[in-house]
């Protein structure tokens, strides 16, 4: 995960040096499909490790199935996903999403993400950018403290 996290932070610093304006909207479209993915396959795969340690393996099979599928997880899909495993985590997620701009600004970059792979256009600053890139952690380290608790505060 830190791998990827990584990856993205450089996209974006070479989107921040980057002069030539058709160069930088590239990385910035780059940026905004890499973080949609990178909420994706993370939830994906706290999914699959939350499985392995609590299920037979025909759940597990079923559900590595099922988290394969996982895909635009706008707020509201994901508070049902995390809803499925446990209704108190639903509520915690909902109250972390209702603070600040943290739902608007994952629907936003969720959004964008369609919106680029359909085909359209979108228009993505770098202060926009940053704000994704901090709301796509802040979700994952959220998550990762439910399916996949360490003991320990998370660095």
């Amino acid at each position: 995960m830190a791998a990827r996290l990584k990856e993205i932070e450089e996209i974006i610093l070479y989107a921040d040096a980057e002069e030539d304006l058709i160069v930088k909207d590239y990385l910035h479209t780059l940026a905004v499909i890499r973080l949609s993915g990178f909420i994706e396959k993370s939830v994906e795969h706290m999914v699959n490790g939350f499985l392995e340690e609590h299920s037979s393996h025909r759940v597990l099979r079923y559900g590595q199935r099922q988290a394969a599928r996982i895909n635009n997880l706008n707020p509201a899909k994901l508070e049902q996903l995390v809803g499925s495993f446990d209704q108190g985590w639903e509520v915690e997620l909902r109250e972390f999403l209702a603070e600040d701009e943290n739902r608007q600004s994952l629907g936003n970059l969720i959004g964008a993400r369609h919106t680029l792979a359909h085909g359209g256009s979108t228009s993505v600053s770098s202060a926009l950018l940053r704000g994704y890139q901090k709301i796509a952690e802040e979700v994952i380290y959220f998550l990762l403290d439910r399916f996949l608790p360490l003991p320990g505060p998370r660095q």
